[in-house]
């Protein structure tokens, strides 16, 4: 399994996983136990993904503080690392199936969108309702790695 699903299943599973130091801190249920091993067998592969996580939030912070003043481009930062995030990790759904209501799509109008997911194109619900859904697992997952959002842009 590589590091990256790994992360996910941890994120899914309700872990936290941060560094302090060289140590691997992993805290949650004790229900998640297995996921726990998992990342401790894999800590240096863990450690790699979490400090490449950490350094491309740094370097999008420092791309986005050059153009905009300070809370504009960490908004900016944040919205690049969490597509980031969900183009990697996040969730895809069979073609036959509405990535928001889940619903069949039919032979219903449907909206490709540039993950690979598709959404009824007549329901603007579905598109609303998987942005908000896809932003909020993205947001989960950085934060589980120890990664915050802007104040502002909390979900």
């Amino acid at each position: 399994m590589d590091r990256l699903t790994l992360l996910r299943r941890a994120g899914e599973a309700g872990l936290a996983v941060t560094t302090d130091g060289y140590k691997l801190v992993i805290r949650g249920s004790k229900h998640a136990e297995p996921v726990a091993r998992l990342l401790i067998e894999n800590k240096s592969a863990i450690m790699a993904a979490l400090a490449d996580w950490r350094a491309r939030h740094h370097e999008a912070l420092a791309y986005w503080g050059t153009l905009y003043p300070a809370a504009e481009a960490e908004r900016l930062a944040w919205g690049e690392i969490i597509a980031a995030w969900h183009k990697r990790l996040g969730p895809r759904w069979p073609e036959w199936q509405c990535a928001g209501c889940h619903a069949p799509i039919g032979g219903l109008p449907a909206l490709e969108l540039a993950d690979g997911n598709r959404v009824h194109l007549e329901k603007l619900d579905c598109l609303f309702s998987f942005g908000e859904r896809w932003r909020g697992e993205a947001t989960a997952g950085l934060r589980a790695l120890g990664l915050d959002p802007p104040i502002e842009s909390v979900e």
